[in-house]
């Protein structure tokens, strides 16, 4: 198994192509976790958007197509909770009630609009979660 680098680069790239791709694809920006689950293409862009990061020559984290698979699949989990979503048991996302203030769908796009200004200034706390994801599996 290859060890792990710094999972910014491939934080920038995914929460880019999550909201524009996402968004590309109706007429409204959604506002809401469960909005973006309508949509229908958040999941499927940000899990072909890791998939296609990780498995580059000197991408953000090196591992077998397996290890890549386990991993998008984590990151996608930990963004979403992280940012007041949750994935119900009909593996549908939608939105918890009680949410943390200021970890709601909207700081999300926020977060991905100021990684596109300044693709280094990534929270600690989310570098951790995604440093987290690369370590388990």
């Amino acid at each position: 198994m290859r060890t792990p680098k710094r999972p910014v680069t491939i934080l920038v790239l995914l929460l880019s192509v999550l909201l524009l791709a996402s968004a590309c694809g109706s007429s409204n920006d959604p506002e809401t976790w469960a909005e973006a689950e309508e949509d229908g293409r958040l999941r499927e862009n940000f899990m072909t958007a890791c998939v296609e990061a990780n498995g580059e020559d000197g991408a953000a984290v090196e591992f077998t197509d397996a290890q890549i698979a386990n991993y998008c699949e984590c990151a996608f989990v930990e963004i979403v909770e992280y940012f007041g979503g949750s994935i119900n048991g009909d593996n549908q996302l939608v939105d918890v009630a009680d949410a943390v203030a200021g970890r709601d769908f909207e700081a999300f796009k926020d977060l991905e609009s100021n990684l596109r200004d300044d693709p280094t200034q990534i929270p600690a706390d989310i570098e951790a979660f995604l440093t987290g994801c690369a370590n388990n599996v």
